[in-house]
């Protein structure tokens, strides 16, 4: 069973080229390219997938920026660790970038809170309490403790 984030921001106006140069930057500063290649090729680490963004040209309905990406998953924790690297990622595209946006973040269909203090977060918690309750649960965790 995997799981994805789901992200989209919307206003008025399209990106500048300055703020698209910074988006750009964050997003490589976050790249886990290196650890899914490792991965790909020696079933080291975590089956990271890459911070994916849809084409500009195919948003509509004021969209600026969508996307979405798997979560690891192949390793106890890996689930969580996945989601907070992603969510730090979009916490800093959102404050630094798009704080003027209207966002939409969920991991699966669970829909991700935003507070100005903590960021994004689940509603049990200022973190991602549910998705680390998620992972206790789920069947990667079970057969790692076996």
């Amino acid at each position: 069973m995997s799981f994805s984030i789901y992200y989209d921001a919307r206003r008025d106006s399209p990106l500048t080229r300055e703020e698209a140069q910074r988006l750009d930057a964050i997003v490589a500063a976050f790249d886990k390219v290196d650890e899914a290649d490792r991965h790909a090729h020696s079933g080291k680490g975590l089956n990271w997938e890459t911070f994916t963004l849809y084409e500009a040209s195919g948003l509509t309905g004021g969209k600026v920026l969508e996307g979405a990406t798997k979560l690891p998953d192949n390793k106890a924790f890996a689930m969580h660790k996945g989601a907070s690297h992603w969510v730090a990622c979009l916490n800093r595209i959102r404050r630094e970038v798009l704080p003027d946006a209207r966002w939409s973040v969920s991991i699966d269909d669970r829909m991700l809170l935003w507070n100005d203090k903590s960021g994004w977060h689940d509603e049990a918690s200022d973190g991602l309490a549910t998705l680390w309750l998620g992972c206790l649960l789920s069947a990667p965790f079970r057969r790692f403790t076996k």
